[in-house]
């Protein structure tokens, strides 16, 4: 028998032992069933303005069809791709939206119907409230009106009647700069914003978009006569005498509503106006909770003068109460000419949400002997 050197046993011991481990190791893997679905990461870089995967084709490249469009007007081929891409994108990007009043100045509206114009009615349909450039159109408008900048009727109407999802911020911005202030006794709108605010109401009306309590304060104040149209008669409940909580003003002022006739309270204007003047007048009578419907008024006082309703609102339109923290509008309730006798004051609509009602003289004093307040709680 041969012998091997100690050293070559050693060796050919450490080869058999590595491919005895290497043999078990492959054929243990090679038992395994390979992954059907192996996971790959994407690595590549996405740029944000290419959209998610989820986002439709058409979403993606809408902008550029759009310019081809807005630039040849007179392209068959190019208005056709554009509407194409348009109806098949759900909810258009930014970019897309932006278009809209290059659209609108490429088309306007006493043109006539035109295709560029149809593809900005689509494009109103589909892009969100926040990009919408219908109801972008008329926020400025709007705004640019209380600054002083004409606004053409016409194009904003347009632009509200086609705002689709932008229709209830649209809306929103006419009730805060236009429904409210047309609800204040004081500083009331110009003529182009009760024109302007004729047009635009019947189209929020529709849609549900104006706060009843709001609409029917414009109404009782009638500086915008064509809103009285758009309040929905129902059937009053009964009517009965309401009593203040409370009153604010000089000593005795509950004698106001006290309901004896012979009773009254001496009331002049302050000079200088007082911080709450505005809201309370010479005498307020608070009501809490506020009245559902006030339907009339009787006064009985020796001097002329008006009686004022403050109409609680919410989203911070019209005034601000800054000790209560609550927001209302102030419209005239009843004119008066204090002849000593019964003066009735039916309203054209029930004021709602009343939560005060303040007595301001026309000028110099008056003598306040009673106030009937009719209305539903």
């Amino acid at each position: 028998m041969r012998r091997f050197p100690l050293r070559t046993l050693l060796l050919m011991t450490l080869a058999l032992v590595a491919f005895v481990r290497l043999y078990i190791i492959t054929h243990r893997q090679a038992g395994r069933p390979a992954p059907s679905n192996p996971v790959v990461i994407d690595t590549t870089p996405r740029s944000p303005e290419a959209g998610s995967p989820a986002t439709p084709q058409a979403c993606r490249t809408l902008d550029r069809t759009l310019e081809g469009a807005v630039r040849a007007p007179e392209d068959a081929s190019a208005l056709a791709r554009a509407r194409e891409q348009l109806d098949a994108c759900p909810e258009p990007p930014a970019r897309a939206c932006e278009l809209g009043a290059a659209l609108e100045a490429r088309a306007p509206l006493d043109a006539g119907t035109s295709p560029l114009r149809e593809l900005l009615d689509a494009l109103c349909q589909r892009c969100p409230a926040g990009t919408n450039p219908c109801a972008s159109h008329v926020t400025r408008a709007v705004m640019g009106l209380s600054a002083g900048r004409p606004a053409g009727l016409a194009d904003v109407r347009w632009n509200l009647e086609h705002a689709g999802p932008g229709t209830q911020a649209a809306c929103a911005e006419i009730t805060r700069s236009l429904l409210a202030p047309a609800a204040l006794a004081q500083n009331p709108l110009k003529a182009p914003q009760r024109e302007l605010l004729g047009q635009l109401a019947p189209v929020c009306a529709g849609a549900g978009q104006l706060p009843a309590n709001v609409l029917h304060a414009a109404v009782v104040q009638g500086d915008v006569p064509a809103l009285a149209q758009l309040v929905q008669q129902t059937p009053a409940g009964t009517s009965t005498v309401l009593k203040p909580s409370r009153t604010v003003g000089p000593q005795g002022a509950e004698q106001a509503f006290d309901g004896q006739e012979a009773t009254g309270v001496e009331l002049a204007p302050a000079t200088p106006p007082t911080p709450r003047w505005e809201k309370d007048g010479a005498l307020s009578a608070v009501f809490e909770p506020p009245i559902q419907g006030l339907s009339a008024l009787r006064v009985r006082a020796s001097g002329p003068g008006t009686l004022r309703a403050a109409v609680r609102t919410s989203d911070e339109l019209g005034l601000n109460d800054p000790d209560s923290k609550t927001s209302f509008v102030l419209p005239v309730a009843c004119r008066f000419r204090g002849t000593g006798q019964w003066e009735s004051c039916t309203l054209p609509t029930p004021l709602l949400d009343v939560e005060a009602l303040s007595v301001f003289p026309d000028k110099g004093r008056l003598t306040l002997n009673e106030v009937e307040v009719r209305g539903t709680r």
